[in-house]
């Protein structure tokens, strides 16, 4: 009687989790650039992907917190189109990220707000430090306002690169 009980409950669970992973939800970029510029800090913190990922739910996108190289994955799940970098011109609500090097293993994620880009702190220019600069690589995601479909599915290999790179990290600061 247990074990019915015990996979009815986990049966519930996938159920609830397939549908969660299938919703519509609202976005607007201006709401997602208006809040990425009031709640930007004096400087880095290097909290860039929860500054990002707190000013798209403002926005309407229900994403959830991952290392910021990693959204180069999601974004397309939940609607943004990669967009060139060549001849590329930025748009309020554009979305950049940057692929993790030997100092930042988490990467880099930001918002651009119709004058520059923002993080968690207002940057000078798309690469924020000069490791980012050295290899000069970057993707952007646009979006446009409105009703998108959200389409979230993450592998075990995923999960292994971000629990990597948090263990890296960790030694790293040690």
């Amino acid at each position: 009687m247990k074990k019915k009980k015990i996979i009815k409950v986990i049966c519930c669970i996938i159920g609830v989790v397939l549908i969660w992973n299938h919703l519509p939800y609202y976005y607007n970029n201006e709401k997602v650039a208006d809040y990425a510029t009031n709640n930007v800090a004096p400087k880095s913190r290097t909290m860039c992907a929860g500054y990002v990922i707190k000013a798209m739910w403002h926005g309407g996108c229900p994403i959830g917190l991952l290392p910021a190289y990693a959204y180069n994955q999601i974004l397309p799940q939940m609607g943004f189109e990669e967009i060139t970098v060549h001849g590329y011109k930025p748009l309020k609500g554009d979305i950049s990220v940057v692929p993790s090097n030997s100092i930042h293993p988490f990467g880099h994620i930001a918002i651009y707000n119709g004058e520059q880009w923002v993080s968690d702190f207002k940057q000078n220019h798309i690469l924020p430090s000069k490791a980012y600069k050295a290899n000069g690589k970057y993707q952007i995601f646009r979006t446009t306002d409105g009703w998108h479909w959200k389409h979230v599915w993450t592998t075990p290999v995923d999960w292994f690169g971000w629990i990597e790179s948090v263990i890296l990290w960790g030694k790293k600061k040690l």
